[in-house]
């Protein structure tokens, strides 16, 4: 797509080539009007670069111990949801099984980077005294780029 003062060329190939987000981005200034409204509408559903993520993932080749896993979880999840913590699943990952694994997984949100760090400290805490714990493989991402 160019090199230094060189213009390059950008091809897009597309199904629906009349999407009015693509319309707005080939547009003069399109990627400038395109991410203001983007982030008014992320700021308005309170989604990242405005609160703070974390995902936690768990895989498992048995399902019954990830049920298990979160039904462990299930007083730590109640107690901690609040009006500054969202905590979102478990739900399965949008690929459930892959290379004979179950796949799950728990979304916690906050306004405040702190709180979120707090409840996650927390989370650790009462994982590592889970039995069910050392049955299933699970992962923390902080600030996950994706939720897949």
């Amino acid at each position: 797509a160019g090199r230094e003062n060189k213009l390059g060329k950008v091809i897009l190939q597309t199904r629906q080539p009349q999407h009015p987000v693509l319309l707005d981005l080939i547009r003069p200034n399109g990627y400038q009007i395109y991410a203001q409204q983007a982030l008014l509408a992320r700021k308005q559903a309170e989604l990242p670069p405005f609160s703070y993520q974390a995902l936690l993932r768990v895989r498992s080749l048995k399902i019954l111990h990830i049920n298990e896993f979160f039904s462990a979880l299930e007083e730590f999840i109640i107690k901690s949801s609040t009006e500054t913590m969202l905590i979102l699943g478990p739900i399965s990952a949008p690929m459930e099984k892959r290379g004979g694994y179950y796949h799950y997984q728990l979304l916690f949100q906050s306004l405040k980077r702190q709180g979120l760090h707090q409840v996650l400290a927390a989370l650790i805490a009462v994982i590592e005294t889970l039995k069910i714990a050392q049955k299933v493989q699970w992962q923390l991402d902080v600030d996950p780029i994706s939720l897949l």
